[in-house]
């Protein structure tokens, strides 16, 4: 076997050689089809990777449309927020206090799941070291601002520490996306949060696991899922009925993007925000509204 793949990247190495050929996989058209090759057969493994405020857009879009669009014609009452795949935490504490400081008054509850206990009792923790709260992008740049850390953290012999009044917006536990029961588990959300996790999953898990998602859904809701196969993310988000946002579509997928290498050879990698692809709107949306 390990012959057979030397003797095929000898192949490959000759014939990229060829100037025709050298010409062709330049293309879009030739790196867009060697994609799907790769998501199709790369392994899947999971991944803790998470930051701080990592797409700061998507974040202002939660604070401005979304959360207009589920109080429109609404009375007022507690939000509830599910957060899955948390990993270690940075995204439901980066929701909880980006509502806190641009919408005080508002009052809500995240509560954030993964498979991991481990991640889970980190989460819990609140304590993080510098490197983790400002990991950059591949530039070396961080979203992390210094308004954002001064709201959320105290700093105590070195780590920074999530303030008490972000962590009583915030729980954590156990559960898994996979689970046929999990709205049974955890119940529903007015805002569902399943982003950099189903991207990790083979793809008849990954649309068992968005299914389960929806099902969370409140009859209004709004679904925020950056990182997934995109060609599932059109299909699944149509069969479900979600309507895409419009919102700074394509600065939230830059953002997306700037964590994101080696397409088309790396499975998580994204492909170059394209206009001319069919259903362009639901492709490279991260936020999607069931009304």
């Amino acid at each position: 076997m390990k012959d057979e793949a030397a003797m095929t990247q000898r192949l490959y190495r000759s014939l990229k050689q060829l100037p025709g050929i050298r010409a062709l996989i330049q293309t879009p058209w030739w790196k867009v089809r060697r994609h799907r090759l790769t998501l199709a057969l790369s392994p899947r493994r999971n991944c803790h990777f998470t930051c701080f405020l990592r797409l700061p857009t998507q974040f202002e879009a939660l604070s401005g449309p979304v959360l207009d669009f589920l109080t429109q014609n609404a009375s007022a009452k507690p939000l509830d927020i599910a957060v899955i795949g948390c990993s270690t935490g940075a995204e439901a504490y980066s929701i909880a206090s980006v509502l806190r400081q641009r919408h005080p008054d508002l009052v809500f509850t995240v509560r954030a799941y993964d498979i991991d206990r481990e991640c889970i009792e980190k989460a819990r923790n609140g304590r993080y070291t510098p490197e983790e709260v400002f990991r950059t992008d591949l530039s070396g740049s961080t979203t992390v601002t210094a308004n954002f850390v001064g709201v959320t953290f105290d700093i105590e012999d070195g780590c920074y520490v999530v303030k008490r009044d972000v962590r009583n917006h915030v729980r954590f536990g156990l559960a898994d996306a996979l689970d046929p029961n999990l709205k049974e588990r955890i119940g529903s959300a007015d805002i569902v949060y399943a982003q950099h996790v189903l991207i990790h999953l083979a793809a008849h898990n990954a649309k068992r696991a968005f299914r389960n998602i929806c099902l969370l859904l409140n009859p209004r809701a709004v679904l925020f899922v950056a990182g997934m196969d995109l060609h599932i993310l059109q299909e699944q988000t149509r069969k479900h009925g979600l309507i895409p946002s419009g919102y700074k579509l394509e600065e939230i997928y830059r953002e997306l993007n700037a964590y994101s290498d080696g397409w088309p050879w790396n499975y998580s990698a994204l492909e170059p925000f394209m206009t001319v692809r069919k259903e362009w709107h639901r492709r490279y949306s991260t936020i999607f509204f069931k009304a």
